[in-house]
């Protein structure tokens, strides 16, 4: 009996320690591994870092291979991709860089390791800040190897597109006098190599040149300006205050406005219709809704101007607190169509600088708008004791407004 608890008791002894040792390895394993491999990567950009300070390309060569080695030649498990670029620049390394440049995927990850290390060693701001200071260095370099022609140019383009990138804060500046001088390369390599390699590179990653659509549009959300009328309209109606809102679509250089808005009138003196006195000196309403064509004299990036005519309708109404001593005139009829011609000046600009695709001459504007209105009451009108009561003539009719929109902008490929 004693033997057999012996027994027992020493397989689960021996059972016990077999399963902790492989678990008490396992553990270590598992501690030690990952760090292992992150420390060597930390220490080696380090190195490698240290010895490119130094100017000693040969040796940073070296630890750059060795630690792509130990990483299976996983660049991203390596290196940010940019930070890869710089490198080979530097090392001269040029068939590598072309044909990783050729493949390469800015938007694929990196290892948790390379984004950790990168925050601290600050190897890729080195990288910039040096290639900024020595960039005759790199393209003596560029010129003296041995790589084509078309090679060449296309490293020094791409030289200084990855300059551009390294400076920018979040937002390209297309109107840069850097990128107009990377447009004018790329143009030029362009139309000396045609159907280059590299042609897909350049108009997609490099290359930012743009065109103004032939569409346009601007929302005028507010208008303040005066109606002023004149004529038979001017013996009866004193000048008034208005409000207008405007939808403004481009062409090219045609342009159509779509605009709707009132403006308040006191009486002159009295006004006789429908059999109903409407009183001096009380208000009235006057609404008007219009379509106009006009034609872009001037159109730059901050300035249009455009003559224009169409056609509209207005009515005159009384106030409500007119119509309460005078119920009748809550059917008062002193509508029109009228014709009319003016001009417009715009004053374009952003509100907040910013580049992008999508916006191109403006974000907002300021316009200044004449209008010379000709509409014709005298039919609704009635003779009082014989007499016609003639409201012909005209109105003139100035308005501020702010609005926004623009002409969109179409890169070109």
């Amino acid at each position: 009996m004693k033997s057999k608890l012996f027994l027992i008791t020493a397989f689960v002894a021996l059972f016990s320690m077999k399963s902790f040792s492989q678990n008490d390895s396992l553990r270590n394993q598992i501690m030690n591994y990952e760090q292992s491999n992150h420390d060597f990567l930390d220490k080696g950009r380090r190195l490698l870092l240290e010895n490119f300070i130094k100017s000693d390309m040969l040796k940073a060569k070296e630890i750059k291979d060795l630690l792509l080695k130990e990483n299976g030649g996983n660049i991203y498990n390596t290196f940010y991709p940019i930070e890869y670029i710089y490198l080979l620049y530097w090392t001269e390394e040029y068939q590598e860089l072309t044909d990783f440049i050729k493949q390469v995927d800015y938007t694929l990850p990196v290892s948790n390791s390379v984004r950790i290390l990168a925050q601290t060693d600050n190897m890729f701001s080195t990288l910039l800040q040096q290639t900024l200071a020595n960039k005759d260095i790199l393209l003596v370099f560029i010129e003296n190897s041995h790589v084509s022609d078309m090679d060449k140019e296309f490293l020094v383009l791409q030289l200084e597109d990855i300059l551009r990138a390294g400076q920018s804060s979040g937002e390209m500046d297309f109107e840069s006098e850097q990128t107009r001088h990377i447009n004018e390369l790329s143009d030029r390599f362009l139309e000396e190599y045609p159907n280059s390699p590299y042609d897909t590179i350049i108009r997609e990653t490099i290359r930012f040149q743009f065109e103004l659509s032939p569409w346009a549009f601007y929302w005028d959300v507010v208008g303040f300006g005066a109606v002023i009328p004149n004529g038979n309209l001017g013996e009866y109606f004193n000048a008034g205050a208005s409000m207008e809102m405007a939808f403004d679509l481009r062409y090219k250089k045609l342009v159509s406005i779509f605009g709707f808005g009132f403006s308040g009138h006191s009486l002159k003196k009295d006004i006789y219709i429908n059999n109903v006195v409407w009183p001096k000196e009380s208000t009235s309403t006057l609404g008007m809704g219009y379509l106009n064509a006009g034609y872009l004299l001037l159109d730059t990036k901050k300035f249009s101007i455009y003559p224009f005519m169409g056609v509209g309708y207005s009515g005159f109404s009384a106030s409500e607190e007119t119509t309460k001593d005078v119920p009748e005139l809550k059917k008062l009829k002193l509508n029109s169509w009228f014709s009319q011609a003016g001009i417009g000046f715009d004053y374009k600009f952003k509100i907040v600088e910013h580049y992008d695709y999508g916006m191109g001459d403006s974000s907002s504007r300021i316009s200044v708008r004449y209008t010379y209105r000709m509409p014709n009451y005298d039919r609704s009108l009635e003779t009082l004791n014989g007499l016609t009561q003639p409201m012909d003539g005209f109105t003139h009719s100035i308005m501020v407004s702010w609005g926004f929109g623009g002409r969109g902008k179409n890169r070109e490929k």
